[in-house]
């Protein structure tokens, strides 16, 4: 279950807070690179990392990638390299110039790219400032965007992706604590622009569908929360079935074997192919894209090889008698 927290603690305390939160996994890494936009929130955490370090004494480095997309990037970059000169932290500048990927929005372009840029830092744990306000505007988008209940569930505190650690301290806290803990300690940041897009879905959900929310119901936020935690809840509950069901489809080649995958219902068949595509570390297709392959996979004829792209380089297929991720 998520727990709201409205109010970050005085600097000492979340300092305690964050040791005493020390996930025992990272116990003897050495390395950790913030995400650092120069916004509060990441402004924030790079500030919480600098008096963690000097508990923990591991490596503390930083990473800005400049898209190139506002006309204020160059100014950005300039202060997030002053921020770093000041605290004594190394800055690594990524400066990428955006172009638009077809059937992908401008924000989830930028998103790829940059978690490009994180997958050449492989030694280094990625620590990204994703607070409680983000997994309440994902659960809501991806609910407008009629995802499955995998999306909807949102990112976790410690994640995987391509044998790479993700870790997001910040996750029991509010945007307002964060803003508030900023103002507290006297940190500057900037301001993008684009956050007031409202022609962006997130955008839109944080600056007209949650204030309205709040004015129906103060408490929303509360309420969405736990809201959340009961999908997340039900998510795990879900990959335990689905790694039964996968247990008893397995083939040697890490495939599914068809004739076992029919014997499931409608109902963990679709479970299995998300939590196989999951288990891959890969993004998952709408819940439409998925149930299309899925009946084309039981339909085709073993001369037929329907495939699902989930990725630019990576496909689902059935091949013969045998489901599977491989190249494209």
């Amino acid at each position: 279950m998520v727990n709201l927290s409205l109010k970050m603690p005085e600097d000492k305390d979340i300092l305690q807070v964050l040791i005493k939160k020390w996930p025992s996994v990272f116990d003897g890494h050495l390395h950790y690179t913030v995400g650092l936009s120069g916004g509060v929130d990441s402004v924030v955490l790079l500030y919480l990392m600098a008096k963690l370090k000097e508990v923990k004494n591991f490596e503390l480095s930083a990473i800005h990638v400049n898209h190139g997309i506002s006309s204020n990037s160059d100014s950005w970059e300039k202060f997030c390299q002053a921020l770093c000169d000041k605290l004594n932290i190394p800055l690594k500048i990524a400066r990428l110039k955006i172009i638009k990927t077809p059937g992908q929005g401008l924000e989830n372009t930028a998103r790829i790219s940059r978690y490009k840029e994180y997958a050449k830092h492989k030694d280094s744990i990625i620590v990204l400032a994703h607070h409680q306000d983000d997994l309440i505007e994902t659960m809501l988008s991806q609910m407008m965007r009629g995802s499955n209940i995998h999306n909807i569930a949102g990112m976790s505190e410690i994640t995987q992706k391509n044998n790479q650690t993700f870790w997001r301290p910040l996750l029991n806290f509010s945007k307002e604590g964060i803003v508030s803990f900023a103002r507290m300690q006297n940190l500057l940041h900037i301001e993008d622009e684009s956050n007031h897009d409202n022609t962006f879905l997130r955008n839109f959900i944080r600056n007209k569908i949650i204030p309205e929310f709040k004015d129906f119901d103060p408490d929303i936020k509360r309420k969405l929360l736990n809201s959340l935690g009961s999908i997340q809840n039900s998510v795990a509950i879900l990959d335990e079935l689905a790694n039964d069901d996968f247990t008893l489809c397995l083939d040697t080649e890490e495939s599914i074997r068809i004739e076992k995958f029919r014997n499931f219902s409608v109902l963990r068949q679709r479970n299995l192919l998300a939590f196989f595509i999951k288990l891959q570390k890969l993004p998952l297709p709408s819940q439409k894209q998925l149930e299309e392959f899925r009946l084309q996979i039981l339909a085709a004829a073993p001369d037929r090889h329907p495939s699902l792209q989930l990725t630019n380089d990576k496909k689902i297929t059935r091949k013969q008698n045998k489901i599977k991720i491989s190249d494209i």
